[in-house]
């Protein structure tokens, strides 16, 4: 952050910048009890501060960033480039899936049921999941011709991509069999803070979409249903004690969902920076190419058209 944006923070919060600020994460720094995100696109600033004002009202079984509006009473502040956002600062921590207990699966679940109910009252643009167009015989051809086949374990991982590919695509791009609405689109061990309260605080909304609430569903579990199923059950069982789930919108989740894990070429396209993001994938993508029936079962669309 440069001396401008903070000179520009301090006047519109009221605030006086006394020490170098704090970098808590991509595009967020922590000025004295706010924590400032500030990202190129005004648009995405726009979007995420309409979406916590949408959010801010009370309920027990959510908890997300409280939105702190400038003195002038706007909910975000225009820059050179791009735009900035406060949130009150809260001590917390992050928990990767593995050390979630079942209790706070279930409360996870839950909460992402009540978020999506209050979602309804969102009124504004949104992108739609179902509206990104792919090339299947693009995406093919990239993945047997791959550069990194000289290495048998991206080879491996190719193939499973492969099967991925060739089992759900063409299902996979089928219209949604719903509504889509507003969902938070990363609703994940890294947008999870812990603080000592249940439920966790869920953060960043700037990538925000309209899709089925099941697809959503799907993607956070990832492959949770087939390494912790008990935890997996937990998170299900909540969001089904506020919201019912279509077992076709299910269907098309899980198909979508498979999909994509075939079509993510981030983490390989990006090396060395994104060598741990791929030994994730790798081992994501693995685990579900050998438990297709039994992910298939957990949501119980196994022989689901």
């Amino acid at each position: 952050m440069t001396a401008e944006y903070e000179a520009v923070l301090a006047e519109h919060y009221g605030i006086e910048v006394t020490d170098a600020p704090e970098v808590v994460g991509d595009g967020v720094v922590r000025l004295g009890e706010l924590a400032v995100k500030i990202l190129a696109d005004e648009n995405a600033v726009r979007r995420e501060s309409d979406l916590l004002a949408t959010l801010s009202v009370h309920d027990e079984r959510y908890r997300v960033q409280e939105l702190v509006p400038t003195t002038q009473g706007l909910r975000f502040v225009p820059l050179a480039k791009g735009a900035a956002l406060a949130t009150r600062w809260y001590a917390g921590r992050k928990k990767l899936y593995t050390e979630i207990t079942s209790p706070e699966w279930g409360a996870l679940g839950t909460e992402l049921a009540a978020l999506h109910l209050r979602l309804e009252r969102y009124s504004g643009y949104l992108p739609r999941a179902s509206r990104r167009t792919f090339v299947l015989a693009d995406e093919r051809a990239a993945l047997v011709n791959h550069a990194a086949r000289t290495d048998p374990k991206i080879a491996s991982y190719l193939d499973a991509r492969l099967e991925l590919l060739d089992r759900f695509g063409e299902r996979a791009l089928r219209p949604a069999p719903g509504v889509e609405r507003p969902i938070h689109n990363d609703y994940n061990q890294h947008n999870y803070l812990f603080d000592g309260r249940m439920p966790p605080i869920i953060l960043d909304w700037e990538g925000a979409i309209a899709a089925l609430r099941e697809y959503e569903v799907v993607r956070c579990m990832n492959h949770l249903p087939l390494v912790a199923p008990a935890h997996a059950s937990a998170f299900v069982d909540g969001y089904r004690s506020v919201i019912r789930l279509d077992t076709a919108a299910l269907r098309w989740a899980v198909d979508r969902s498979l999909f994509e894990h075939a079509v993510k070429s981030w983490p390989l396209d990006n090396l060395p920076r994104t060598e741990q993001a791929l030994a994730g994938s790798m081992d994501v993508v693995q685990t579900l190419r050998a438990g297709v029936t039994e992910l298939e079962r957990f949501y119980g669309v196994e022989g689901v058209a």
